[in-house]
């Protein structure tokens, strides 16, 4: 049987746990005071991925919702956790949120290494609409920027 994960927002008790994968997940981790003030911020939501029976986080997730497009700001599963869904989970999760916002579309930016995140965001419905040179300071390696439009409904709009 599979892992029991759950999504839920994230608080402040959740940060000892993030920044514990964070400090062995990426290659340039953000404060804990950075998820502090992030998860504070009106038009941020930020999630956690947790095994239900155990309430450990294991992975996390951050999308800002401005105006009609979402940017997904952050998502890492604990190395030990990986490839059970969690990462499927969390996308979904954010995807739903920015539906909620009335986003038209869902940007993120990802190395072009990191093939497993690649081929989630392709099965996803994500494509890429450019790259910015020389993006992440660790090693100069590129970003792609990737981008999934969402449906909007128009019902009950006057279209002119």
């Amino acid at each position: 049987m599979g892992l029991q994960l759950k999504i839920r927002k994230m608080t402040e008790a959740d940060l000892d746990a993030v920044q514990a994968i964070e400090q062995v997940s990426v290659p340039i981790p953000w404060s804990w005071e950075c998820y502090q003030n992030e998860i504070q911020i009106y038009w941020a939501c930020y999630l956690v991925c947790f095994l239900e029976e155990e309430n450990k986080v294991i992975g996390y997730c951050g999308i800002w919702n401005v105006f009609e497009e979402s940017n997904i700001t952050t998502i890492v599963v604990d190395q030990a956790y990986r490839r059970h869904g969690a990462g499927r989970l969390m996308m979904d999760a954010m995807e739903q949120v920015a539906r909620e916002k009335k986003a038209q579309k869902i940007l993120l930016e990802v190395r072009p290494s990191n093939q497993a995140a690649r081929m989630l965001y392709a099965s996803l419905g994500f494509v890429e609409i450019a790259r910015r040179t020389a993006y992440y300071p660790d090693n100069q390696e590129d970003a792609l920027i990737l981008c999934k439009y969402l449906d909007i409904s128009l019902s009950g709009a006057v279209l002119l």
